[in-house]
Formats: structure tokens, sequence, C-alpha cells
């Protein structure tokens, strides 16, 4: 399979191909196997996540699946973390529905975003991560890690240094617009 991101067909797809799941993450499909359900054999795509495995079936790909990303793709997602964060919502409920809606798109790129804004959080006088906050960030991180791996050919500990490093480039640039802030009410 080439580094497809458009909606999947059974015949883009074979043993040893990476995809993305939008809430497992990126997996390998690692064979074909028949499964029995309510009485109808099916043939599904056996898929290993790093939780474990899931099935997919072969007669129609599911939207909320995509190939793996390329590497310009990735290289994008990277820039843009390494940009200004952006405020989420204060309100909690507001913030973390928002985050919700956004991160169920899966692609690397509003992973990123999202991974950048939450990330500043961290950083900011008068606000905090809730826990539901760290969970997001934490299970974003994760899979934008396992899959900037991939696509890198790399271990993680290796991608998480290149992440960490465009975070903070965002964050420098917060502190900078935060001090010029404080300059200006001065």
């Amino acid at each position: 399979m080439t580094n497809k991101t458009d909606a999947l067909t059974t015949e883009d797809l074979e043993k040893g191909d990476w995809i993305v799941h939008k809430q497992h993450g990126v997996g390998q499909i690692k064979g074909i196997e028949k499964k029995e359900l309510a009485g109808n054999e099916k043939k599904y795509f056996k898929v290993r996540i790093s939780s474990g495995v899931y099935w997919l079936p072969i007669k129609k790909i599911p939207d909320h699946i995509r190939g793996i990303s390329s590497k310009y793709k990735l290289s994008k997602a990277l820039r843009t973390i390494r940009r200004l964060p952006k405020d989420l919502p204060r309100n909690y409920k507001t913030r973390n529905s928002e985050v919700e809606e956004r991160a169920t798109s899966a692609t690397l790129q509003v992973k990123g975003e999202l991974i950048r804004d939450l990330h500043a959080r961290r950083f900011k006088e008068d606000v905090n991560l809730t826990t539901i906050d760290e969970r997001q960030l934490n299970l974003l991180r994760k899979q934008f890690l396992r899959e900037m791996s991939i696509i890198l050919g790399v271990e993680m500990n290796e991608a998480e240094v290149k992440l960490d490093k465009a975070l903070a480039r965002s964050i420098t640039k917060l502190r900078k617009k935060e001090k010029n802030k404080k300059e200006e009410k001065n």
C-alpha cells in the first residue's frame, strides 16, 4: 500500500500494511481470518495494535480507517506544532467536547494541533489541565508518536525527542507573546 489517506478499499490493503483507526491509532495488518457472527462466516483483516488486536471487515473498509500518513504530511504537522498555540475554550465541558470532536477526524495534522494546544495549557499562568485534558493529551501523543515512528522508521523515543523539540518551540513563542502582553500593559 502507498501512503494513501483517501478512502481505502480492500484492494489497497494487504498483510504487513500499516493503517490508522481513528480511535485505536496505528495498527498493522497481520493477515486475513474467517470469523462467524450470527451464523454468517465473513473474512476480516486481523489488525495488531499496541493494546491488542481488532478485526476489520474485508468487504467494505469503514471511513474511520485511513492509510498511514506520508513524510510530507508528518512534516506539515510538525510545522504546525512549532507554531504559536491556539487557545482552547476555558470551560472544561466545552473544551472536552471540542477536543473530542476534532480528534475524531484522526488526521495527523489535527492530532498535532490538539497536542500543541493542550500541551500549551501546562505553561499558561491562569489555566491548567484537567484529568480529562491529561488523558486526551496522552492518548493523542501516543497515537501521534506511534504513527510518526512508523513513518520515519525510528524508535518511539527518537520520535518523542522530535515531537518534544517542536512543542518546545511552540512554548517559546507562547512565552514571548505573554511577555509582550505584559510589557504592553505596563
